[in-house]
């Protein structure tokens, strides 16, 4: 493999990965809201 080839392929997972994990946060964000509203309450939390 050639090093721009590399440099691509890292670059892409980095953006693939960043891009999963603003997802995620949304996610949650939203599951939060939506759980507020439905039951009045704070979600669930891990302790």
């Amino acid at each position: 493999m050639t090093r721009s080839h590399l440099v691509r392929k890292a670059l892409w997972s980095g953006l693939y990965a960043g891009l999963g994990a603003l997802g995620t946060m949304a996610a949650r964000r939203a599951a939060s809201r939506i759980w507020r509203g439905a039951t009045g309450e704070e979600p669930p939390t891990k302790k």
